[in-house]
């Protein structure tokens, strides 16, 4: 009788390692930066940039390979695809409303100085 093994459509060993010194240097890289660019250089706004994309690479990371979305992309499209639209709807709903509310009461839209 011979044993049949299933294979599991997950990462590797070798994939969760390849990912954790990816996250390591992404890490150090983040430091690296934020030391050079912003206390040497002075440039903060290059190097909170330059952080944030690092940030995003790192969440991409720990999100298709821990978390394991790579593999469920196709039901994962279906649950993001209407959050995108319905965030986008509600940004633009908002920001109307935001920028139209001193119609609805002008005094308090501008805050008075009072003079003596």
């Amino acid at each position: 009788m011979s044993e049949q093994h299933e294979e599991h459509a997950g990462p590797s060993f070798q994939a969760y390692m390849g990912v954790f010194y990816a996250l390591c240097v992404c890490t150090a890289l983040s430091f690296v930066v934020n030391y050079f660019v912003d206390h040497v250089m002075g440039q903060k706004l290059m190097s909170a940039s330059i952080i944030m994309a690092v940030a995003v690479v790192k969440a991409t990371l720990v999100a298709g390979i821990f978390m394991h979305l790579k593999f469920d992309w196709g039901k994962l499209y279906c649950i993001i695809l209407p959050v995108c639209v319905v965030t986008v709807m509600m940004v633009i709903i908002l920001s109307i409303d935001a920028t139209l509310a001193w119609h609805a009461s002008p005094e308090s839209a501008v805050p008075m100085i009072q003079q003596k």
